[in-house]
């Protein structure tokens, strides 16, 4: 009788676990639907800052990215199109995480960033955001109201959804591929 308990205390066991495995990975995040975290970052392309207060007004395309990071080079053209095709009347503003200043202007320069480009020096705005990894996209309305994030490499249907339902006032959800996005570590790449 033992044995028997034993082996289906075993078999619950597995079972749970393969059901917690097969489960749809989300990140959801807290913030969407709420006010965008303020932040300030010193901008690679000139002597300045940029501020997401100085944006307000404008819908914001936030990037989390990474030169380590192989799923960013993914998006990095996709982003870059979108600047073009969207920008000014939609911000694009890109931030580094956990990265070397001169790996990150190297990215920048092979991929031929324009857009607003910059460091989270001090690792705040990542924290702020409940970043899991890189890349990530936080989609900011006019009113500085988070509508809706994006884990993992943006496609350009995906980029394009996304804007149509920014511009809309639209709030969204967390979509992507969890799977796709390189954690973060406290000790850096």
């Amino acid at each position: 009788m033992k044995r028997l308990l034993v082996v289906l205390v075993l078999v619950g066991v597995v079972a749970l676990f393969a059901w917690a495995l097969s489960r749809e990975q989300t990140l959801a995040s807290p913030l969407v639907g709420k006010s965008a975290p303020a932040f300030s970052m010193p901008l690679y392309a000139a002597d300045s800052t940029l501020s997401l207060a100085k944006l307000r007004g404008t819908p914001v395309v936030l990037n989390f990215w990474a030169s380590w990071c192989l799923a960013c080079r993914d998006e990095a053209r996709v982003l870059e199109a979108g600047w073009q095709r969207y920008g000014p009347d939609v911000a694009f503003v890109g931030i580094a995480v956990n990265d070397e200043e001169g790996a990150a202007k190297e990215f920048i320069r092979q991929f031929g960033k324009t857009y607003h480009l910059g460091s989270d020096v001090d690792g705040s705005a990542a924290v702020e955001y409940g970043l899991y990894g890189v890349p990530e996209t936080f989609f900011i309305g006019r009113d500085g109201t988070i509508l809706s994030r994006h884990i993992g490499p943006l496609t350009a249907d995906d980029l394009d959804r996304r804007i149509a339902e920014l511009e809309a006032g639209v709030r969204g959800d967390t979509r992507g591929d969890p799977g796709s996005v390189e954690p973060l570590s406290i000790e850096g790449p």
